[in-house]
């Protein structure tokens, strides 16, 4: 078969489009304008209008006076829905886990093939690890990340890799296929996965995946290094679990 018979067709490569801008327009995190978005989705600006102007009428796109684009008020609704079979959960878990640790603590999805974090509660203290609620990041060079690659089968998270890259963030990532595959194995073994200094230098995370909620999830804990001891890891392994049990 060829490349232009396997491509998306018709209403398929409709809805791809219209992801793809919702997509950008999360990822730019600002207003974006007609043009900036044509260039970004790599279809006509004919195209990009017409689409623009469906999802605006539909209130998943708002279109401001300096007539640029924003994430609308429909995505609230459904962001909202697809969390609120474990939303109450994931609120207490946070909270519980700040209290016991002192540390960070997250939720995380796996969207696509890339980590969204969706919740989040930060230690009091004046040195912490903190993110971007909705900001993105790698599976291979994350806990939370690792955690999420620990429900799926060897060969997806191979594809997965194979699609993305792996990118390194410090001398500590993960280089090769291989052996995020062998890391991935070692989480499954021994239920939580650890980022030591993989995504960014002084900082440690651990985190462990939730079985039970309705998509992939994982909570973690992060802090400095300093404090995130790797003597500490086991316990806070053991905190993650009791607390989503």
């Amino acid at each position: 078969m060829s490349a232009e018979a396997a491509a998306p067709s018709g209403p398929v490569q409709s809805i791809g489009r219209a992801l793809g801008l919702l997509e950008h327009l999360a990822d730019a995190g600002q207003p974006l304008g007609l043009s900036e978005l044509a260039a970004l989705c790599r279809i006509p600006v004919s195209t990009t209008h017409r689409m623009l102007g469906g999802l605006c009428q539909a209130g998943y796109l708002y279109k401001g006076s300096d007539r640029r684009y924003r994430l609308g008020p429909r995505l609230v609704a459904l962001g909202g829905a697809a969390m609120l079979p474990i939303a109450p959960d994931v609120s207490t878990w946070l909270a519980r886990l700040v209290e016991a640790t002192g540390e960070t603590a997250n939720a995380a999805t796996l969207c696509g093939d890339t980590v969204l974090f969706v919740a989040q509660v930060q230690s009091s203290q004046a040195m912490r690890s903190s993110t971007e609620v909705h900001r993105r990041t790698m599976a291979h060079c994350s806990a939370v990340g690792k955690a999420l690659l620990s429900l799926l089968a060897d060969d997806e998270v191979t594809a997965l890799a194979s699609r993305t890259g792996l990118a390194r963030s410090t001398s500590h990532t993960v280089g090769s296929v291989s052996e995020l595959v062998a890391a991935v194995r070692v989480v499954r073994r021994q239920g939580f996965a650890l980022d030591d200094e993989e995504e960014e230098y002084g900082a440690r995370c651990v985190a462990v995946p939730v079985p039970s909620a309705p998509f992939p999830l994982a909570v973690s804990v992060a802090g400095p290094s300093a404090r995130v001891t790797r003597e500490r890891v086991p316990a806070l392994a053991a905190e993650l679990h009791r607390v989503i049990s």
